[in-house]
């Protein structure tokens, strides 16, 4: 009875420990090392159970790490469904053929900036449930140019240009004679809707014994890989000003201060004519209206005696009248 007793108990100790020795025999692994990738290419984010057993029924998912968790890839294999994420369609594949060896890494295609980040590999089956992780980093890069902007000053004015990096990129000017590069070099860098980075910077080159070539390189840290543009600039193509070209311009400009002088003065004196034109036709004008003055006040006056005349030959003739008859 007693031994009955304790197969009894050891039958159920056996039982109890059974899920946690089966999960304590299977292990899965992400990567050590952040994966790193350009932008547009495939990449395969890696998660392995071990040991390399195949199990008769096993879930597998695979999540971002966000605001809470994105839901990038699932495995279901009761529904045998195996079906991308939202936002992840056409993108995401698992390996199913390798999940006999313990491969169930998964497959992201034409990579984007927005897929950086920590992803999450969950692997469960009916008695155990495991974790691993793998960091993604993204990384672009893009061709450089330098553009001959023309004379700026005493030197020749360049500009470099690329667009379609990330992370943020590093720039650097680079020339045989560093003191003839402008101290000012101003360099702009603005970020796109898929966040990729765009630089600018211009330069100032100042004319030396042997200018040489003059490089622009951009560097994306993430990848320690550079792109770079160089231009030649010989001596021929630097604004020179020669002796004879500065008494010229000299001379051209005191004639356009005399000329200058002349046309004020000019415009000067015939305004002073203008002007004393005008008081003489101003002068006749007033002379003339007195005149025509005159001539209306000598007109009413010679009105005014006739008048007055006449009265008087018609008192004369009245009195005579009178004369007559008394």
């Amino acid at each position: 009875m007693a031994t009955r007793w304790r197969l009894c108990v050891c039958s159920l100790g056996i039982l109890l420990l059974a899920p946690c020795s089966l999960s304590e025999e299977f292990s899965l692994a992400g990567s050590l090392h952040p994966v790193v990738e350009v932008v547009g290419q495939d990449v395969v984010l890696p998660c392995q159970l071990s040991p390399q057993a195949g199990l008769p029924s096993m879930d597998v998912q695979w999540r971002k790490a966000g605001p809470g968790f994105i839901l990038v890839h699932e495995y279901m294999h009761e529904d045998t469904q195996d079906l991308p994420g939202e936002g992840y369609q056409t993108r995401t594949s698992l390996f199913l053929q390798e999940f006999s060896s313990g491969n169930v890494s998964l497959k992201l295609k034409q990579v984007q900036v927005a897929d950086t980040g920590t992803y999450h590999c969950f692997v469960r089956n009916p008695q155990w449930t495991l974790e691993a992780t793998t960091e993604l980093q993204v990384a672009a890069v893009a061709p450089v140019f330098i553009d001959v902007l023309g004379p700026r000053g005493q030197g020749i004015g360049l500009a470099c240009r690329s667009a379609g990096w990330f992370p943020k990129p590093e720039l650097r000017w680079i020339g045989k004679n560093w003191q003839n590069l402008a101290m000012e070099i101003v360099t702009n860098m603005t970020q796109n809707v898929e966040n990729l980075y765009s630089v600018v910077s211009h330069v100032t080159v100042t004319e030396g014994e042997d200018n040489g070539d003059i490089s622009c390189i951009v560097r994306n840290g993430l990848l320690e890989t550079e792109r770079q543009s160089a231009i030649h600039l010989s001596g021929d193509i630097f604004p020179r000003v020669s002796p004879w070209l500065a008494a010229f311009w000299v001379m051209f400009t005191l004639v356009l201060i005399a000329a200058g002088t002349c046309a004020y003065l000019g415009y000067t004196a015939k305004r002073k004519a203008s002007q004393k034109k005008r008081s003489k036709e101003e002068a006749l004008l007033n002379l003339e209206t007195e005149k025509k003055t005159w001539e209306a006040e000598r007109q009413e006056l010679h009105k005014t005696i006739a008048s007055k005349e006449k009265k008087i030959k018609e008192l004369e003739q009245a009195s005579q009248k009178k004369g007559w008859f008394g």
